[in-house]
């Protein structure tokens, strides 16, 4: 299950009674917990009896299931919120032993969380909310994988963003172009916190207006349409080695903690294009290496972009290219680091035809 379908079975009356949370997109399951009390218990009056957060460095599992066994109080359901949940869900070391090995009797009456994910209160939901979910092979993991329902939260890449910020803004009663949302990840990242707290400044300063801009983006939140990793990018794809070079600069200058992140984006785009290059020798659909790119929705467009960039290079250019990366991290290191010579360098190295 995945974030609109929990939210669209809760609205809808139904859930079920235990979820585990888990994944490196904290703001989204922030933004579903929060939800929660608001859907489950819409009455304020009563809910602060039917409606507990608690966190897994102040409470114990023996606390959490007598609160989640509980009835609930002048409306239909309890809910018990679990944050920092994995201070809780200790991994248990299995006996080797066979004679050591308890009953299943035993080993509910032992700890208190296996007996309630077998036997749950219909009336109760109860999250656990953490970043990572344990093995599934050790107990009290392969329980809860069995009896409760997992909810992964992974960290969304570039395109999957986009996707979000377009959705997002729509729902938020405004239009937001494709090409302004890539204007905001190529400026923010893909930090969704961030990309909210950017989205909440550009409906107010457009006021009235159903449509975002991309000359609102670049008011709001300081993008260039010019000076960008997409464009960076296409200029390193299209053979542009002067123009890649004056676009890094450019953002370098104006922004020296960029260094960092255009040294990742540029990592992995030359991955995507060796991952390109390696299927269209093996002529695999233009679908198939979309879905292989991640570029999924709209953003499924851009992939003619990667295969005639990916064209470009071949497998000896590609290889020279990654190790290209690995001098660059090496430089990073440097007391003093010239980042405009950086990534003339490293550029001289990706861009495989040079011309103006």
């Amino acid at each position: 299950m995945g974030f609109d379908e929990v939210e669209k079975d809760w609205k809808n009356g139904k859930s079920k009674p235990i979820y585990v949370f888990f994944g490196e997109e904290e703001f989204l399951r922030s933004e579903l917990t929060h939800a929660a009390p608001d859907i489950f218990l819409p009455e304020e009056g009563t809910r602060a009896f039917n409606y507990d957060l608690l966190y897994g460095s102040e409470t114990s599992l023996r606390d959490v299931v007598s609160m989640a066994s509980g009835y609930p109080v002048m409306a239909d359901r309890r809910l018990i919120i679990v944050r920092d949940a994995e201070k809780i869900l200790k991994t248990k070391a299995a006996s080797s032993a066979p004679a050591k090995r308890k009953s299943k009797s035993d080993k509910s009456l032992e700890d208190p969380l296996i007996g309630y994910l077998k036997n749950p209160s219909p009336e109760t939901t109860l999250i656990f909310d953490m970043l990572k979910m344990g093995p599934r092979n050790q107990s009290p993991f392969k329980e809860l994988a069995e009896y409760a329902t997992l909810v992964e939260f992974p960290a969304m890449k570039e395109a999957a963003v986009i996707s979000w910020l377009v959705a997002r803004t729509k729902k938020m009663g405004k239009t937001l172009s494709e090409s302004s949302a890539r204007l905001m990840v190529a400026h923010l990242g893909t930090s969704l916190r961030i990309h909210s707290n950017e989205l909440e400044k550009l409906v107010t300063f457009t006021g009235g207006s159903k449509q975002i801009t991309e000359e609102d983006v670049e008011r709001v939140v300081g993008v260039s349409r010019e000076f960008n990793i997409f464009e960076l990018q296409k200029a390193i794809g299209s053979g542009a080695r002067k123009t890649a070079i004056d676009i890094a600069l450019q953002i370098i200058g104006h922004d020296k903690d960029q260094r960092q992140y255009l040294l990742v984006m540029l990592a992995r785009y030359m991955e995507q294009l060796m991952i390109a290059n390696e299927m269209m020798a093996k002529r695999e659909s233009e679908k198939a290496i979309a879905e292989a790119l991640e570029l999924r929705g709209g953003a499924a467009y851009f992939v003619k972009d990667y295969m005639s960039s990916a064209r470009r290079y071949t497998r000896a250019r590609l290889d020279n290219a990654m190790q290209a990366f690995v001098r660059a991290e090496i430089a990073t290191r440097r007391s003093k680091v010239d980042d405009a010579l950086l990534f003339e360098t490293l550029l001289i190295d990706l861009v495989p035809i040079a011309s103006s």
